[in-house]
């Protein structure tokens, strides 16, 4: 979508909250779309000229994202299939499309169109940017759909494995210096950024993740190896894997990566 959140019609939005939320809600929500201003910054101009608006959803708070949701997800209902009947075979009940915020997957057995989808959405003021949707053929002959990006992660999990220990690895380098200096930063605030902006890049969607027996292992060497530079600890010096593990209060990978699948799987059932 492009511009998704400047878009959006707040009388249609408010009229679609009037079944979803109850009457001092619908107030508050009026109250914080209404008499929203924005700024302007222009180049080379000595005045600013602000200007009411009165499409979109303010950006920055928590509630524009949620508003969003329910915007879309109405706005969706046009271009879904009419219900199909309990005889209807199993390709055509399964759900077409997957939504993250302003991000949409149609999934069918044949190929959607997107003009059409466009125009069906128009009306909601919504507009769907053709020249950056892509098109995947999700296939056994295939493996082109295997390095498509969704929500920063590839979908073919080796390929997305060997990506994010690139990512990390380059995030690594980047402090190399923090890890050096032993003697002017503790251990403790080496950990703590190593975890804020080095593993966060490596396991970031890895509940997502299916991994082997052998890929969990390589894993959890290729976490061990970075958890070793860290704390400068290099050849020949040597320390077993449980002791590593508690002298960063850390644990394997694998652990981590069934403990949010485990997590993840709980969230859809409930």
């Amino acid at each position: 979508m492009s511009a998704a959140f400047d878009t959006i019609n707040r009388e249609t939005l408010l009229k679609i909250l009037e079944d979803i939320v109850n009457e001092d809600e619908h107030i508050i929500i009026r109250f914080l779309l209404s008499n929203t201003i924005i700024d302007t910054k222009i180049i080379g101009a000595t005045e600013k000229k602000p200007f009411f608006s009165n499409v979109g959803t303010p950006q920055g708070d928590s509630l524009s994202p949620v508003l969003f949701t329910i915007y879309l997800e109405h706005a969706l209902k046009e271009v879904r299939p009419v219900p199909p009947k309990p005889s209807t075979p199993l390709e055509k009940v399964l759900p077409r499309e997957i939504a993250y915020a302003d991000d949409i997957d149609f999934v069918a057995f044949q190929d959607i169109d997107i003009e059409e989808v466009g125009k069906a959405l128009e009306k909601y003021n919504l507009q769907v940017n053709v020249d950056m949707t892509e098109f995947t053929n999700l296939s056994r002959g295939e493996t082109n759909w295997q390095i498509t990006k969704k929500v920063g992660t590839l979908i073919g999990d080796q390929e997305d494995i060997e990506r994010r220990k690139q990512l990390s690895s380059a995030a690594l380098v980047k402090l190399k210096n923090v890890w050096l200096k032993g003697d002017k930063i503790t251990k403790n605030t080496k950990l703590k950024l190593y975890k804020a902006l080095v593993k966060s890049v490596l396991t970031h969607n890895c509940g997502t993740w299916a991994p082997t027996q052998s890929q969990e292992e390589r894993l959890n060497a290729f976490h061990r190896k970075q958890l070793k530079k860290v704390l400068n600890i290099n050849y020949p010096v040597k320390i077993t894997n449980s002791c590593l593990y508690n002298k960063c209060n850390e644990r394997p990978l694998s652990i981590l990566i069934l403990f949010l699948k485990v997590v993840g799987a709980f969230s859809v059932i409930y």
